[in-house]
């Protein structure tokens, strides 16, 4: 929609071609610094780079802000493990408002981000083969 070619979006975010044809194409999520890159050079919010048609995990919703787990947990004001189990759907939080200013979103946004990242591993324990079975 910018009218810029692959090749000129990827030098204005300083990553390569095939990055961004990968994005395009929705082969691969970008990392957070890659999105906020992007958006950066189409001088527009992440959020505005791809449609939100499935509800986003708190993982996509971090990446999308261009933030990392690091980032997140100091702000919270726990470790880094924590956000990645919560971001997982390991555990849930004592006190979800916090989390949600964390992460930028309202309580209820957040609290439906929980809830996709929990089913998302719901999804991936499933699919794992079974131990002592054999196909």
């Amino acid at each position: 929609m910018a009218g810029l070619s692959c090749e000129q979006l990827a030098m204005l975010a300083g990553v390569s071609p095939e990055t961004v044809r990968r994005a395009e194409k929705g082969k691969s999520q970008p990392s957070g610094r890659v999105a906020k890159a992007l958006a950066d050079a189409l001088s527009c919010q992440v959020e505005e780079l791809a449609p939100t048609g499935a509800q986003l995990t708190l993982k996509e919703l971090r990446q999308r802000q261009g933030g990392t787990q690091r980032d997140l947990a100091a702000r919270i004001g726990v470790s880094t493990q924590m956000v990645s189990r919560v971001e997982n759907g390991v555990y849930g939080v004592r006190e979800p408002n916090r989390w949600a200013a964390a992460y930028g979103v309202s309580r209820a946004q957040w609290g439906a981000a929980w809830a996709a990242s929990k089913e998302d591993r719901r999804r991936r324990i499933r699919a794992q083969p079974s131990e002592g079975k054999t196909p």
